[in-house]
Parts: C-alpha cells; sequence; structure tokens
C-alpha cells in the first residue's frame, strides 16, 4: 500500500500502457502524470476516480478535434472558452 498521496487517482481495468491495456491506477500531481501502478495498489488521492469496465483512459492524450469559428456557426463562435485553459 502506498503511503504517498495524490492530488487525482483514477483506477481502471482498461488503462493504455506502452505494455497495452492493463488494470492500474493512476496517480496525478500538480497536473502531471507522475506514477502508473497495477490495479490494487491502493494509491491514495484527494480526488479518486472509478472508471466502469467500458471505459478506458489513454494517459496523456491531448484531443485536438475541435470546432472553432466555423463559418455556419460564426454566430455560436466561444472564443473565449476555447482561448482559456480548462477549468479544474
Amino acid at each position: 500500500m502506498s503511503e504517498e498521496t495524490f492530488d487525482l487517482v483514477i483506477r481502471g481495468r482498461r488503462i493504455l500502457t506502452t505494455a497495452g491495456i492493463a488494470a492500474r491506477e493512476v496517480g496525478v500531481r500538480g497536473g502531471k502524470i507522475v506514477a502508473i501502478e497495477p490495479l490494487g495498489n491502493s494509491l491514495s488521492g484527494a480526488e479518486v476516480i472509478e472508471l466502469a469496465d467500458d471505459e478506458t483512459l489513454i494517459p496523456g492524450l491531448v484531443d485536438t478535434h475541435v470546432h472553432v469559428n466555423e463559418p455556419a456557426r460564426s454566430s455560436r463562435s466561444n472564443r473565449s472558452a476555447t482561448a482559456s485553459p480548462a477549468p479544474k
């Protein structure tokens, strides 16, 4: 059992690692992934997210697929939301 406390711990049976998809716990501190351990290591976190069995986590993935200011949707564009960091 780990005595380290993380800001966030994500647990799941489908975590993509360099070895493929495996059951893991991911520890995050200061917005960075700092630990990936086998599921069951009981990482401790201020916030803990337990993924459902059909959810897959891809640590470090940034989804860059966005639609900003498309001509047909210019009236709906929210530049302030797209130009600012995501809420914590």
